[in-house]
């Protein structure tokens, strides 16, 4: 009996050991982030420069050249680009063996998936740093609730909000019905819709959700029997919908209201279509890129970026809500039902990605 109570302790004191060994990798970590983060910032301020595709807009270009005030010794360049046209310029870069971006702001769609699938994006989880980034408690779903692919480490999502698919001009369209967007295939519509560039971005993740809960017939009526007109600039969009040209606009990013209202316009007779209960984190979005030019610095701006003072500080200019439980909303109206979160439909996920490819070669067959 003797031995065998020696046997118990001796088992209780190795795991015991076990136990102390196991905690001191997590309580270095936790210790070494400040370590990591000067070393990170040195290195950063040696590159001394970032090159960043940013979002349209100059709320957003604004906002994020803030970034040099904080650290005065990186010098940021932003070139506002849409998703359609930035990851083809890469390719043919990368073709070249030319490494030129840093990273990109802004949100996923089918094409910078096909990226990932390539090799060209960067895990962005590792570079996470800051304890106020990399604490579960700050953001809504945790870590893993602001990465959208399946792996959850590639593309990370900082704003959330629930997408709207399509607006109409109240001045101009009166009916009753004009509020469901599955009446935007009525006859009566035809030659009246304006739609954002759907190659890629919030035309494309609009459609791929059309696609999940109307089918693809719906999107075909609607491409073909509608017949959009198809934009590639925003403030053309804004204007078509507020001058009634088009009263029906699809994929109108957020920015394009603000900065019409910051004009002194009104933006009152603009009322969403109901459509598929969808939220998306828009342009609020980070992907980075493999063989980074400025990889320290590319560090730096991203943790930065999601603070919770620089979210707060962004969130307002842009109207848009983060991710961030510690940021105050930015666009309530816009604002996401956490309780009911699974009744969505995540519309930039990598688990739609087989409706948005479908969507894309719809539009190939229709659009000459």
């Amino acid at each position: 009996m003797i031995k065998g109570l020696q046997q118990i302790s001796l088992l209780l004191g190795v795991s015991a050991l076990i136990g102390a060994w196991l905690t001191v990798p997590a309580l270095a970590q936790s210790g070494d982030w400040k370590k990591v983060w000067d070393t990170t910032v040195a290195a950063a301020n040696k590159e001394g420069q970032l090159t960043i595709s940013g979002p349209s807009g100059t709320a957003w270009r604004e906002q994020l050249m803030t970034f040099q005030k904080s650290y005065p010794n990186i010098k940021v360049n932003v070139t506002a680009a849409a998703s359609r046209d930035f990851w083809p310029r890469v390719i043919k870069e990368r073709e070249a063996k030319l490494s030129l971006w840093d990273f990109r702001i802004g949100g996923p769609d089918n094409l910078s998936y096909n990226i990932k699938s390539m090799g060209y994006i960067a895990p962005v989880r590792d570079m996470l740093i800051l304890p106020e980034v990399v604490d579960d408690n700050v953001w809504y779903g945790g870590i893993d609730g602001i990465f959208l692919d399946t792996q959850k480490k590639y593309f990370l999502g900082f704003g959330i909000y629930e997408e709207n698919i399509a607006y109409y001009n109240k001045k101009f369209i009166t009916d009753a019905n004009a509020g469901d967007l599955k009446t935007i295939v009525d006859p009566k519509w035809a030659g009246k819709i304006s739609m954002a560039d759907p190659r890629a971005g919030s035309p494309l993740t609009a459609s791929g959700a059309m696609i999940k809960t109307y089918g693809e017939d719906f999107l075909r009526k609607l491409m073909v029997n509608q017949k959009p007109v198809i934009v590639k600039e925003p403030r053309q969009q804004m204007d078509w919908l507020s001058s009634g040209r088009y009263p029906i606009s699809i994929g109108v990013p957020t920015i394009a209201f603000v900065e019409l209202e910051a004009r002194g316009a009104s933006i009152e007779e603009f009322q969403k279509m109901t459509g598929p209960r969808t939220w998306t984190q828009g342009v609020g979005g980070i992907q980075a890129l493999t063989d980074a030019p400025h990889p320290n610095a590319t560090k730096v701006f991203i943790n930065w970026l999601l603070t919770r003072d620089v979210q707060k500080q962004i969130m307002t200019a842009v109207k848009m809500n983060s991710r961030r439980k510690d940021v105050p909303l930015g666009d309530p109206e816009s604002a996401i039902d956490y309780s009911h979160l699974s009744e969505y439909v995540g519309g930039q996920t990598e688990l739609m990605q087989p409706y948005q490819k479908r969507a894309s070669e719809i539009f190939r067959e229709v659009i000459q």
